[in-house]
């Protein structure tokens, strides 16, 4: 958790983000979000997904734009969409072929614990089918 806090600091610097908080818990699908409705704004992630500290980077930084971006009208843009303007942001920091590698990493991370947490039996299997399954050892 050390590292995450780390982390945050760096890029609230960087970004001029002063007053965010930060929270750690397991989601099954979602890798990170904001509440910006809350003050200070919180950022929400994953547990499963901290122990890589490059995708930990990446959500925190990705973050933090969004709060960077939502704390000023969009007429401060410049000409340019949100899109456009997040994207540039974040190429600054992590260049394009690197996000797209980060995002794969945390598709696969989601995936494997969505797997996990899955239950061995659907919840309209019957015991007899469950006992019939262990004994036979069709689950190998």
């Amino acid at each position: 958790m050390d590292k995450v806090e780390k982390i945050l600091e760096k890029y609230k610097i960087y970004l001029g983000v002063k007053d965010v908080e930060l929270v750690v818990r397991p989601y099954k699908t979602r890798d990170a979000f904001t509440n910006l409705s809350s003050s200070p704004p919180t950022i929400y992630l994953n547990e499963h997904l901290i122990d890589d500290e490059e995708v930990v980077e990446y959500l925190i930084l990705r973050e933090l734009i969004h709060i960077k971006l939502n704390m000023y009208p969009p007429m401060r843009y410049g000409g340019l969409s949100y899109a456009a303007k997040f994207d540039s942001i974040l190429h600054f920091f992590t260049p394009k072929e690197k996000v797209e590698e980060i995002r794969g990493k945390m598709e696969k991370l989601i995936e494997v614990n969505r797997r996990l947490r899955q239950p061995l039996f659907p919840p309209f299997c019957g015991a007899f089918w469950r006992r019939l399954v262990l004994r036979e050892g069709l689950l190998r």
